[in-house]
């Protein structure tokens, strides 16, 4: 949805990159729609914070605090300079009630992420190292490929250094897996240009058999 310059201009929250947006624990008061820039969503485990998501321009974020009414569940950092519209408790309900737009990106944002999560559960519950690289590298072709017939070209390093922080797995385990992709041919090589790999569109979707 879009906002007009004089409403963003007046009501508009500028954030530099590595600054803090809201931590961990913290009181909620309003959510943010990302105007321009790219924001991290870390979680805290044991002494350090781990990215579970990297946020590009037209994301949302915030909003599960404001909809149960509890503290933050995750910090958020601004990964460069970063514009951000904020989104009031009363401001959600006059949106969600006059702009179907609206709120049909929201359910749509918290579908996706509710269907990741349960992804995320049922390979870490298994111990299935392939589903987890294979829901990492689905979630991260969508945020940072390069669309292409059906699919996504990806850079291999950039993946793999985005994975290392948000899969729970070694370099090699990540590795690992993304030759098993191949074989199994979910996951290709570009013939030439080995540092990329093109992702089939279907890798993000639901697979029964990980049930």
């Amino acid at each position: 949805m879009k906002f007009s310059e004089e409403l963003i201009k007046k009501k508009g929250k500028n954030f530099k990159a590595g600054e803090i947006i809201f931590e961990e624990n913290d009181p909620a008061n309003e959510m943010y729609i990302l105007i321009s820039g790219s924001v991290g969503i870390h979680k805290r485990i044991n002494d350090a914070y781990k990215l579970l998501i990297e946020l590009k321009a037209g994301d949302m974020f915030g909003e599960m605090a404001l909809i149960d009414n509890k503290p933050r569940s995750a910090r958020a950092v601004a990964i460069s300079s970063s514009l951000l519209f904020p989104v009031t408790e009363n401001l959600l309900q006059q949106l969600i009630q006059t702009n179907s737009e609206f709120t049909l990106r929201l359910v749509k944002i918290l579908s996706n992420r509710l269907r990741e999560a349960n992804y995320q559960i049922t390979a870490l519950l298994k111990g299935d190292r392939k589903n987890i690289v294979k829901s990492n590298l689905a979630t991260f072709a969508n945020i940072h490929g390069k669309p292409l017939n059906n699919g996504y070209v990806v850079g291999l390093q950039p993946f793999l250094k985005w994975a290392i922080l948000r899969a729970g797995l070694d370099l090699k385990d990540i590795q690992e897996a993304i030759n098993q992709l191949i074989r199994d041919r979910m996951v290709n090589r570009l013939p030439n240009d080995p540092g990329k790999l093109f992702v089939l569109d279907s890798l993000g979707k639901y697979d029964m058999e990980a049930s």
